[in-house]
């Protein structure tokens, strides 16, 4: 990370690289029009689709403090960008603030952590363990390539620690914690936190009812729950508010997801290996060696199958004490095993999804949590077992480091009479599982190749196997050592900052490369080794992107080459991929985006059943685009009417015209079609002689407009607006000559925003009265 700090190179690879750079870059350039009032007014993206409310998606982070903070600093890419050079100039990113952006939610993992451990009666150097484990884990590390789960992550133990204590009745902190998930675009994990506490809690409230023990604690907790929840909405307004209106829209809301969608990145169970072997199955960049697709699944992966992350890993040191920790007898709810051990073993099985039991615990909240499903991917646990297993190996550190106890006897005879057998079953079992994996692998040459990564190579798959098996070995044999000096009493304060040591060093060699990076300087030159069109589109156009030829070049799948991941982001960068139109301040109809209307998955849906073949660019027309570009950059540009008026008589009802109907007048008319498709309220608003006028830009209910007359002598009046054929917006207009003023103010946003400082004001007036009464002021 220090190179991407330096600025030489930039975080590559997945949303961190195609979405999140050049979409946070937006965002913060939209907020910088009005620095300490951005949220007072609701703000539209025109770029995406036929546009979208900006904190619609909840991963732009519109609202998130910290985001806000970051890319207001004086960093590169964070001024106003002026006009562009030449065409075949790389266009400057806002990759600096990210890194720092991810940097800083990396480091308050591990803060959050430490203080979790510190809560839980750790001494500092086994709370620094868990400081070390939690963010440098595979399950959260690798998050960095996905910046609002690392969010959510970083916030977690905030929030889980003081919910899962009720005795200590803690509120403030677990609520701020849960908005900040939800502000900084993670509310699933927020929505997993309270999960997991309220079964924890209902669990204690009828095993205490069932043993006639007091249960007014556990019940107490579960209603301090239900208030967190509450405050952490309210502090969180404006972007639930706006999050849950543009929900209502959501083709994942309105549209069956199929298994391949709501299941993918599910954990396999092979996976859990990784937890002790670092990439211990290799990974399918920068060359494609990741050996357990042709194992296991014959070489096609399924979404189901995806990689969420290449790396489970969290440490053979950490998982060493943590079998030490479970051999002590003290199993006390909280601050012992039980509640640790029900959070690792649940979030273990939700992340297996498909491969759960009978796809369970996942497929059960698809089917009994309303809206669940639309959250998708089991992978998202994953955090939360990365935690239990860093409090787990810091209590066992902390059990460890006793002196003159029961178990220091226990562990000094098992030492005595089994280090050497232990030490050969290790190196026997290595030897055997060698020999295993390089006849698994002899039967790979034929394993089907990656259309990014290239053909599957054996060679570096062994030597993946080979560097974490050796890697295994070493940390073994330096634990053993530290194990024996300190159970015979060497130093022991020495021998604790040792273990600390050797965890530091453990996760950092493992995960050394896990998140991607590219060369900046590299980057720009194979940009400009690209042939590069000038548009001559007007400023206005909006564009669609093709796939002709492939997305990606063909020769790819036949050769490997370990700068394919540089290859592969300038491509994507050249032809928009993602969100990269949105540094050139280009629209795009068909983005990608976290939630899309779906009025235009179901235009898709159309097209792609619509028996005849279609006139492309007259469909594209009716739909408000003007150009379409090519994955090498080609641009093809025509005219299209951006505003379209329409008689009575050509206004038809939506049942009348389903989609079907509508894809075959755009292909036949284009932006002449002479029908226009609304809903029953637009019918029942006209009167006598006036217009339908619309455009192409969605109406998610937070559009109004103005008609201004030409005559001075009318003052200016409201009209409704209408949603126009699913995917744009109408008014109706008297005749005569009028001046349309569109405006974008939802009804529910200026109130949102006043309950969200309100909330803030009293939150921080709380706190301090708390403080100022000597209760808050220690962070242990």
């Amino acid at each position: 990370m220090a190179s991407v700090w330096s600025g030489r190179d930039r975080l590559a690879f997945r949303d961190v690289s195609h979405f999140y750079t050049p979409l946070y870059q937006y965002v913060g350039e939209r907020c910088a029009e009005r620095p300490l009032s951005y949220f007072w007014t609701a703000m539209w993206n025109p770029l995406d689709q036929t546009g979208m409310p900006l904190a619609g998606e909840t991963t732009t982070a519109v609202y998130y403090p910290i985001r806000h903070l970051v890319y207001s600093l004086p960093l590169p890419g964070n001024e106003s960008r002026v006009a562009q050079g030449a065409v075949n100039e790389l266009p400057e990113d806002a990759s600096l603030a990210l890194a720092v952006y991810v940097t800083l939610h990396l480091v308050l993992a591990s803060l959050a952590a430490f203080w979790a451990a510190r809560r839980l009666g750790c001494e500092p150097a086994s709370s620094v363990v868990a400081s070390l484990i939690y963010p440098l884990s595979g399950s959260v590390l690798f998050l960095a390539t996905n910046p609002p789960f690392l969010v959510g992550a970083a916030w977690l133990p905030l929030a889980l620690v003081p919910l899962l204590d009720p005795s200590r009745r803690a509120w403030k902190l677990p609520t701020v914690a849960l908005a900040m998930m939800v502000l900084g675009g993670d509310p699933q994990t927020a929505l997993h936190v309270g999960m997991l506490v309220g079964l924890w809690l209902l669990l204690q409230l009828a095993w205490a009812a069932w043993k006639q023990e007091a249960w007014h604690e556990w019940l107490g907790g579960l209603i301090r729950l239900l208030g967190v929840a509450a405050g952490s909405a309210v502090l969180a307004a404006p972007q639930m508010a706006a999050s849950l209106s543009w929900a209502r829209h959501s083709g994942r809301v309105w549209s069956p997801q199929e298994a391949s969608q709501s299941l993918a990145f599910s954990v396999a169970p092979w996976r859990w290996l990784e937890l002790a072997m670092p990439s211990v199955f290799g990974s399918p960049w920068p060359v494609n060696h990741r050996w357990d697709r042709p194992l296991f699944l014959g070489g096609e992966v399924s979404p189901i199958d995806a990689l969420w992350t290449p790396s489970l890993y969290v440490g053979l040191s950490t998982l060493i004490l943590v079998v030490i920790g479970l051999r002590r007898s003290d199993r006390k709810q909280f601050r012992g095993w039980g509640v640790w051990g029900f959070v690792l073993l649940t979030s273990s099985l939700a992340a297996m999804g498909w491969y759960g039991p009978w796809h369970a615990p996942y497929q059960w909240l698809i089917d009994w949590m309303p809206g669940y499903e639309a959250f998708r991917y089991p992978a998202k646990w994953l955090p939360l077992g990365a935690l239990a297993l860093a409090i787990l190996a810091a209590k066992g550190s902390q059990v460890l480091f006793q002196q003159g106890t029961e178990f220091e006897s226990r562990m000094q005879r098992m030492f005595q009479r089994r280090a050497a057998s232990i030490a050969a079953v290790g190196m026997i079992g290595g030897l055997l599982s060698s020999l295993c994996v390089w006849y698994a692998m002899d039967s790979m040459e034929a394993a089907p190749a990656d259309h990014v990564w290239g053909p599957f190579q054996v060679d570096e798959a062994w030597l993946s196997w080979l560097r974490s098996l050796v890697h295994v070995l070493a940390v073994a044999t330096i634990a053993n050592l530290v194990l024996v000096a300190v159970l015979f009493r060497s130093r022991t304060q020495v021998m604790r900052w040792g273990w600390v040591t050797l965890v530091a060093c453990d996760l950092l060699i493992a995960h050394w490369n896990l998140v991607p990076t590219i060369n900046r300087n590299a980057e720009r030159v194979a940009w400009q080794e690209l042939s590069h069109t000038a548009s001559e589109a007007e400023d206005t156009t909006r564009w669609i992107r093709t796939a002709g030829g492939g997305e990606y070049p063909a020769e790819w799948t036949t050769t490997p080459d370990r700068q394919r991941l540089l290859a592969m982001e300038v491509h994507d960068r050249r032809r928009w991929y993602g969100r990269w139109h949105l540094v050139q301040d280009e629209a795009v109809f068909n983005s990608i985006v976290s939630i899309r209307p779906w009025a235009i998955d179901q235009f898709w849906t159309a097209t792609r059943q619509h028996p005849t073949p279609m006139d492309w660019q007259r469909t594209a027309a009716w739909l408000g685009v003007g150009g379409s570009r090519s994955p090498n950059g080609q641009r093809h540009v025509w005219s299209t009417q951006m505003i379209r008026m329409h008689r009575r008589d050509q206004v038809m009802l939506d049942r009348q015209s389903p989609w079907s109907k509508r894809v075959e007048m755009a292909s036949q008319r284009g932006d002449q079609a002479d029908a226009i498709v609304v809903r029953a309220a637009a019918l029942s608003a006209p009167r006598t002689g006036e217009t339908f006028v619309s455009r192409r830009v969605y109406q998610d209910g937070g559009w109004r407009a103005e008609l201004h007359s030409q005559n001075s002598s009318l003052n200016p009046f409201p009209v409704s607006v209408f949603s126009a054929d699913g995917i744009g917006q109408g008014v109706w207009c008297p005749p005569g000559e009028w001046t349309i003023r569109w405006i974008y103010q939802p009804p529910w946003h200026r109130g949102s925003v006043i309950v969200w400082v309100l909330g803030w004001l009293v939150m921080g007036m709380v706190w301090v009265g708390s403080i100022s009464r000597g209760r808050d002021w220690s962070p242990f």
